[in-house]
């Protein structure tokens, strides 16, 4: 017994990491179901998937021996089953009870190895939600007719075969690597007894060797089961899910006629059409199926209205059973979902893992473009020909590579409709939330560290920007807000924006505030963008009391923080009265980019090539300049501000009489860099810069070129608003 216990344990410590990841997402995707479903309580298919979610949940974890997950999750899914077969209606109460429910799942597998984390309150309101569970499940349970027996147990409880039960005959036989592969026999068939009730089990050891030639680690076992159960085959396969690829599985049971037609519909190829489905497995002829479609044509063209279900039609004309018609259904949405994600097969990496190719790729960058200046520096064609055929390839590779943390905006996005919901709740507020662009994509690492940011930003709109119904209503507005949160690319970034049509900034109350605290100097009055950007400060609030979400100037000042520490800006478009536009700009990775190596006097610098619009020249010593290196010059009949970075970095350098001018693009609009070199375009690896240099204006990072010089990367965002600047915000800023 002990060693079987050994086994377990292993079998739960190598595999727990990746039970857990997985049932995190099937918590996350129930809590998105869920909330599509307030809008849409009546879609059959989001409610089948919602409750396969919480199913595969309850099933794994049984796989586990984490019986509190099984048993909680069994009372969701009896419920999830109601909602199914349409005896209950998916109200805004049975949503909100379903949502605390799933937040106890993820608690239960978060700390399904710290049974001290699930205190005696976790417990109490585990012990609620069930309550409250079984309210709904057996408040619409019918009770039985007269001389019926009561209903017996649902499929997952093993205190006998529930009414209409299978027979299941299970033959397993298990690969010589199962226990190598942290896997144990005992722990699925522990997992069956729970499906229904163990008739019969069968231990062979006809594999099983001499002790002389017997190897502890090797597998020789395999057994044979009868399970009386009202699970279904899927559910019985599904608990040798994690052992498939090294197990000889068979699955018998006796079959009725319709069962035979729905195995012979489950294992039929691939057909898109329901009906061809139904004539192919002889459940239908194909002169009823023609009726069955001239019927439905004819119904539809004399109603003037929509075509009946074909599925329905068959069981009604037809005579087709209804499990059969729903096989074929399920059949036909599983065709349709490989068919469209046929190639879209995935395979689970270790984050560090990834980061490390992508660290040595950064090192094989600049190894190649040393090796290209070496090639350059011998003049041989054949070495300079092969260099250049490395670099395409090693592009290629960082295009890929880099490809692979890519993730869409909208898997982050997505977490907020419930921060929305439950916030709105708590404020007593309605709001209508909308995403746009969430297929847009960003580094998975910057999509991590956004999260927090965008959070603060969501819940600052509903708590001081969205007003209240009874206010919105009086001044002429709809009852309830709009919050939109959006993303799109932009020149070599990514634009976030969050936008309500609230009350938008009291400037007025923020410079007053501003001259309190003596941000400002009283009587001093900026332009509305210094204004707008005060409550970034730390420390800083303007509202009348504390509550739960602000009030204590906490929290903006870190959102700030955090964005520009990822090479970030921001932005605040206020219109009193009518709402609050926040952009946030950022580099769409944090690894590599395409650069543009530019030089004022020995200094290199590298400029974003997504930004680059064009490059004119410039008068070098003929141009005087400000004190910050700012001048203009003419641009096709406009003036261009143009920042001299030899004055701006003081760099020690012997101006020439010609200089050139690289025009960018920036979120205030074009501008120029004034520099005395162009030397191209190359792929360029950004290194953080050291805390010394984390508060220089306009540098974002560094990168080590093929020559072992070290190139300043320039923050194209940041120094645009250094060269647009009116000179009074300067000022402020460099105090």
């Amino acid at each position: 017994m002990s060693q079987a216990s050994d086994a377990d344990q292993d079998f739960i410590a190598a595999a727990m990491p990746a039970f857990i990841s997985e049932a995190g997402e099937q918590t996350e995707a129930i809590e998105a179901l869920l909330l599509e479903l307030e809008e849409q309580p009546d879609n059959r298919e989001l409610l089948d998937t919602l409750f396969r979610c919480a199913h595969t949940v309850k099933g794994s974890a049984g796989i586990f021996g984490l019986n509190k997950v099984v048993e909680f999750t069994h009372h969701v899914e009896t419920l999830l089953d109601k909602l199914r077969d349409g005896e209950l209606a998916l109200t805004p109460e049975l949503s909100t009870l379903l949502l605390q429910c799933n937040d106890q799942i993820q608690f239960l597998v978060d700390t399904a190895s710290d049974d001290a984390a699930d205190t005696s309150d976790q417990k109490d309101l585990r012990a609620d939600l069930v309550i409250q569970l079984q309210a709904y499940t057996e408040g619409v349970a019918a009770a039985p007719a007269a001389g019926q027996a009561p209903a017996a147990a649902q499929p997952g409880l093993s205190d006998g075969a529930s009414l209409g039960a299978t027979v299941w005959q299970i033959s397993a036989r298990f690969g010589a690597e199962t226990f190598r592969n942290g896997m144990d026999p005992l722990s699925i068939a522990k997992y069956l007894k729970g499906l229904g009730a163990v008739q019969s089990v069968q231990c062979s050891i006809d594999a099983v060797p001499t002790l002389v030639n017997l190897n502890p680690e090797t597998c020789y076992l395999s057994f044979v089961m009868a399970l009386e159960s009202t699970a279904s085959r899927e559910d019985v396969e599904g608990a040798f899910s994690f052992v498939a690829d090294d197990c000889e599985l068979d699955i018998k049971s006796p079959e009725s006629p319709q069962q035979k037609l729905v195995r012979a519909i489950e294992d039929m190829p691939a057909t898109p059409r329901l009906g061809d489905m139904l004539v192919s497995v002889g459940a239908v002829s194909q002169t009823q199926l023609t009726e069955v479609l001239l019927n439905q044509e004819l119904s539809a063209h004399a109603a003037q209205g929509p075509k009946a279900k074909i599925g329905n039609l068959l069981e009604a004309k037809a005579g087709v059973a209804p499990e059969v018609v729903e096989a074929a259904l399920t059949k036909q949405q599983k065709t349709r979902e490989s068919s469209g994600g046929e190639e879209n097969r995935y395979i689970r990496v270790q984050a560090d893992r990834l980061d490390e190719v992508i660290n040595l790729l950064g090192e094989l960058v600049i190894a190649g473009a040393g090796a290209n200046l070496l090639a350059r520096e011998t003049r041989n064609v054949a070495l300079i020909e092969a260099n250049l055929h490395m670099n395409s390839l090693i592009e290629e590779i960082r295009n890929g590579t880099l490809g692979l943390r890519m993730v869409p905006v909208g898997e982050t996005f997505s977490r907020f409709r419930r921060v929305v919901r439950d916030t709105a709740s708590s404020l007593g507020k309605e709001v209508n939330f909308e995403i746009v662009g969430g297929e847009a994509e960003l580094d998975k690492s910057m999509v991590e560290k956004i999260a927090d940011p965008l959070m603060h930003l969501v819940r600052n709109s509903l708590d001081h920007g969205l007003e209240p119904p009874q206010e919105r209503v009086a001044a002429g507005k709809t009852p309830a807000g709009k919050l939109v949160l959006s993303a799109k690319h932009e020149t070599g970034a990514i634009l976030i924006r969050i936008e309500d049509d609230g009350r938008g900034i009291n400037r007025e109350r923020v410079l007053q505030r501003a001259w309190n605290r003596g941000l400002i100097e009283p009587g001093v009055v900026p332009s509305d963008d210094v204004i707008n950007m005060m409550i970034f400060e730390p420390g800083f609030s303007t509202a009348e009391q504390v509550t739960n979400l602000s009030g204590r100037g906490v929290g903006m000042d870190v959102v700030r923080r955090n964005i520009e520490a990822l090479r970030g800006s921001l932005k605040l478009n206020s219109r009193p009265g009518k709402g609050l536009q926040v952009d946030i700009r950022l580099p769409l990775t944090l690894a590599i980019i395409d650069g543009f190596l530019v030089a004022v006097g020995r200094a290199k610098f590298v400029l974003p090539l997504g930004s680059v619009v064009e490059v004119i020249e410039a008068g070098g010593q003929n141009v005087r300049v400000d004190v910050n290196g700012r001048h203009c010059v003419e641009l096709r009949g406009n003036v261009l501000p143009v920042v001299r970075l030899r004055t701006l970095y003081s760099v020690e350098s012997s101006l020439p009489d010609r200089t050139s001018v690289v025009v960018v693009n920036s979120p205030r609009g074009k501008y120029g860099i004034e520099v005395e070199v162009l030397l191209g375009q190359q792929q360029t690896v950004i290194k953080p810069l050291g805390r010394l240099f984390k508060t220089l204006r306009g540098i974002s990072g560094s990168s080590i070129l093929g020559s072992g010089e070290v190139a300043l990367i320039l923050d194209v965002v940041s120094l645009g608003e250094l060269v647009t600047a009116d000179p009074h915000a300067t000022a402020m800023r460099q105090a």
